[in-house]
């Protein structure tokens, strides 16, 4: 019999936008408003979640946000520009690493 804590934890997705993006990426998405004025202030951010994740022993992957991409797949995809889709493509993103993970 296998004890729940011997299973591998799950992956886990995060969104990163590259510095010559971030401008572009804050404007596109509907609750851009709330992210940092400035993309190192954002990256330190992402860094430490992405960090904290490792230390429980998460595997990471880091999911680009393209402006175009991004905007294209939520609109095929009916959902926003805001946490709702980045949730949704950041879910795509994993599963298509490492499939169903439950």
């Amino acid at each position: 019999m296998t004890h729940q804590d011997d299973k591998p934890l799950r992956g886990v997705g995060v969104y990163w936008i590259d510095e010559a993006d971030y401008a572009t990426v804050k404007a596109l998405f509907e609750d851009g408003a709330t992210l940092p004025p400035e993309w190192a202030q954002w990256q330190k951010m992402a860094i430490e979640m992405e960090t904290g994740l490792k230390a429980y022993g998460h595997p990471v992957m880091r999911v680009r946000i393209d402006p175009e991409s991004f905007a294209g797949w939520c609109a095929a995809h009916g959902t926003t520009t805001g946490r709702q889709g980045r949730k949704a493509y950041i879910a795509e993103a994993v599963f298509d690493r490492w499939g169903d993970q439950s």
